[in-house]
């Protein structure tokens, strides 16, 4: 992957390489906004709710620390996205969020909001449970160091006319032999397609510094990413020639943090159940170790 513009110390890492700006943070809420475009498309260009995913946790991770005291670190162990309006392919959307009920007692908290797009209809709805951790901060991982960190140049993608005569499941074995590009958002990711058989993808991704929260290791909406393009491919191998998929929903539980600087995380998504209009899939993320990093489920519609 090709890179430009070095960034200066003191900036978010995370959020300028996904676009996203802070436009507000304190006891009432968060809001956040984030600029989507051909960076963030799959591979077939399209803005999915994967593309979504960093500004998603942004918001409702910001709501939740922003509402406990201060000093505290905290992390989301789930995260729930629910799609609306499709995402657009280009334009600004805007993710807010508020606590709607805090346990300060048990360190824990539900955060609920959504996604809006630059027309101002809803394009997702989000809601989280999210803990104070005692976990030191590591604001040098997170914010450093800056002067190293370089923004990817997009993945060009295969063009669409490319892809519409094939049946699905050949489009995701191109991805796995390279005969179809990945795309700009698994570039960005690094999501390396290994395996393919209908209803199944196995992948790994490898973490990157620039991936941080603040107590070092992969936000949550990073993880998003990877396991919903992972779900996306395995929905594809079910379609036909000239049909596409949706994911509607996402549920995201994080059982361990992967370290930014640990080995490439292992992925595979099965689909569970799948009808004519609807497939159910999960996907887990594991470590090198085998252990379970995140587990996920996602319903994608087939149409």
């Amino acid at each position: 992957m090709t890179s430009v513009s070095v960034a200066p110390r003191g900036i978010d890492p995370l959020n300028i390489v996904m676009g996203v700006r802070t436009l507000a943070m304190n006891a009432a809420g968060a809001c956040f906004e984030q600029s989507v475009g051909p960076r963030f498309h799959d591979h077939r260009g399209l803005t999915t709710l994967g593309s979504v995913g960093v500004v998603a946790d942004d918001a409702v991770a910001g709501a939740f620390y922003a509402a406990v005291p201060t000093g505290s670190r905290t992390v989301v162990s789930q995260l729930v996205v629910t799609a609306a309006a499709p995402l657009p392919r280009t334009g600004e959307v805007t993710a807010t969020a508020s606590a709607t009920h805090l346990d300060l007692d048990a360190g824990t908290g539900v955060t609920s909001g959504e996604i809006r797009d630059p027309g101002g209809r809803v394009a997702a709805v989000l809601r989280a449970r999210s803990f104070i951790v005692s976990r030191p901060s590591q604001v040098d991982v997170h914010y450093g160091p800056a002067a190293d960190l370089v923004v990817p140049e997009p993945e060009t993608a295969t063009s669409p006319r490319d892809l519409a005569g094939l049946p699905g499941l050949a489009i995701v074995e191109g991805i796995a032999d390279g005969s179809v590009r990945r795309g700009p958002l698994a570039g960005l990711v690094d999501l390396t397609v290994e395996s393919v058989a209908r209803g199944t993808v196995t992948a790994r991704m490898s973490p990157g510094s620039w991936m941080s929260n603040e107590i070092g290791t992969v936000q949550g909406g990073v993880l998003l990413t990877v396991a919903d393009l992972a779900a996306g491919l395995a929905a594809q191998t079910l379609t036909e020639p000239g049909r596409s998929f949706r994911t509607l929903d996402a549920r995201l539980d994080l059982v361990r943090s992967p370290a930014v600087d640990g080995p490439p995380i292992r992925v595979q998504a099965d689909v569970v159940r799948a009808g004519r209009r609807l497939a159910l899939i999960e996907t887990r993320l594991r470590g090198a170790d085998g252990g379970l990093l995140v587990s996920t489920r996602a319903s994608v519609q087939l149409g």
